[in-house]
């Protein structure tokens, strides 16, 4: 079973507290390590400097080789994609909804994968993959 590799950002910049990258999470205390997904963290990376943030689980070429699948260069999916490259990006971060799943449920776990509290949730969504392809593996098979 494949073990989902979760980025951690921690904030060790000069001042106590930083304001938040992210409107939806809290301000950044320093030397408080937090887990992100690697989908919030390829689309805020940017503001995220060398010298005050240490990441740790993550890195710029994975990013990048993410981002080749947004032909678009929108980056994150929105109403405005087709369904099945909501899906697609989905998929370059080990997430495959289990049957058919409408564009608005797509983009229900595009919101999960990039809230800044979605580890938790993103994890499960992972397992949840994984365990759909053993099975279909399995039944394979037999």
């Amino acid at each position: 079973m494949k073990v989902l590799k979760v980025p951690i950002v921690t904030y060790i910049g000069r001042s106590h507290t930083r304001r938040a990258t992210d409107s939806k999470m809290r301000d950044w205390d320093q030397n408080r390590p937090v887990e992100v997904t690697s989908a919030w963290l390829d689309h805020y990376s940017s503001r995220l400097g060398e010298t005050d943030f240490r990441i740790e689980g993550w890195t710029a070429d994975d990013a990048e080789l993410r981002s080749a699948t947004d032909k678009g260069g929108a980056g994150i999916p929105n109403e405005e994609w087709a369904r099945r490259d909501i899906a697609k990006w989905l998929t370059t971060y080990d997430i495959k909804p289990r049957g058919y799943a409408t564009k608005t449920q797509l983009l229900e776990l595009v919101e999960t994968v990039m809230g800044p509290d979605g580890v938790a949730e993103t994890e499960e969504l992972v397992a949840e993959t994984q365990e759909a392809e053993e099975e279909t593996q399995k039944g394979d098979e037999e």
